[in-house]
C-alpha cells in the first residue's frame, strides 16, 4: 500500500533525490506541497498512471482491480456516428472507460493473446476499434460483430483510471514511479539520459514483469474437456 507522495520518493530515489532543486531535500514532503518538484509530480501522475494502465491493457494483462465488463447497448445510429470505414457496427463506449482490453463474446473465457476473432471458413480479422465520437467528448467501438447474449450489441472488456493508490500491486507501484521518474529527471538537474534510462527500464524491464504478474493472476487458457466415446469417463484438466 502505498500513497502518491509515496510513490514520487520512490520515483525520485531512482535518480538519487532531489537534490539542491528540492531545497536540499532529497524527497518531497507532499506531492501537494508548493515547491516545484512536487508541482510538477502533482502534475504529470495522474498522466503517468492512466499510461501505465492503459499499458498493461493493451497488453492483454491489465491490472486487475481497473478492469470492467459492460455490454455497450444500443448501436450508435447512421445519423449520430463518424465515418466507420469497412466496419458493420459502431457503439459509444462507457464514460469511464480508458481503453479496451478485449471485445468477446458474452459468458465465454476471458484469453490473452491475441486481439482477432477465427471468422468461419478461418479466416482471421480484426475485431474492434476504437475511436474519438464525432464530438471529441467520448469513445466509440467499431466492430463486425455482435457478441453480447442477447446478440444484438458489443460486450467488452475494459479497463478504467484508478486514483486510489491503496490498493495497487508492488509491480504497478514500480511501472509509474519508474515512468515518473523519466518524466520527473530534468525537473530534478538530470540530463535526458537519465531520462532516457528511465524510460528503457520502464519498457524493458519492469513492465514485462508487472505483466507476467498481472497475467498469473488469470486464467488465460480454457481447458478443453476430452471427450471419450464407449463409456469412460471424461478427464478434466489432465486428471
Amino acid at each position: 500500500m502505498a500513497t502518491e507522495t509515496e510513490i514520487c520518493n520512490i520515483a525520485l530515489g531512482k535518480l538519487g533525490g532531489a537534490g539542491d532543486v528540492g531545497g536540499g531535500n532529497a524527497f518531497i514532503s507532499s506531492i501537494d506541497g508548493s515547491d516545484k518538484v512536487s508541482s510538477w509530480c502533482k502534475l504529470v501522475f495522474p498522466r503517468v498512471r492512466r499510461t501505465v494502465i492503459s499499458d498493461l491493457a493493451t497488453s492483454k494483462a491489465p491490472f486487475r482491480s481497473t478492469v470492467r465488463f459492460k455490454d455497450l447497448g444500443a448501436v450508435i445510429s447512421e445519423a449520430n456516428r463518424p465515418e466507420i470505414g469497412n466496419y458493420t457496427y459502431a457503439f459509444n463506449l462507457p464514460g469511464d472507460c480508458l481503453t479496451v482490453v478485449s471485445q468477446f463474446i458474452e459468458g465465454s473465457v476471458v484469453t490473452r493473446d491475441q486481439r482477432a476473432y477465427s471468422a468461419p471458413g478461418g479466416n482471421v480479422f480484426n475485431q474492434w476499434e476504437v475511436v474519438a465520437n464525432s464530438s471529441g467528448t467520448g469513445k466509440i467501438l467499431l466492430t463486425d460483430y455482435l457478441t453480447n447474449e442477447d446478440e444484438d450489441s458489443a460486450f467488452i472488456e475494459y479497463v478504467i483510471d484508478t486514483p486510489a493508490t491503496g490498493g495497487f500491486s508492488e509491480e504497478l507501484i514500480n511501472c509509474i514511479a519508474t515512468m515518473l521518474a523519466s518524466e520527473v529527471a530534468p525537473m530534478v538537474g538530470r540530463d535526458m539520459e537519465a531520462s532516457n534510462t528511465m524510460m528503457a527500464k520502464y519498457e524493458q524491464v519492469v513492465l514485462p514483469k508487472a505483466k507476467k504478474a498481472n497475467l498469473a493472476g488469470f486464467n488465460n487458457s480454457a481447458r478443453n474437456v476430452s471427450n471419450y466415446r464407449g463409456g469412460r469417463s471424461r478427464s478434466i484438466g489432465g486428471l
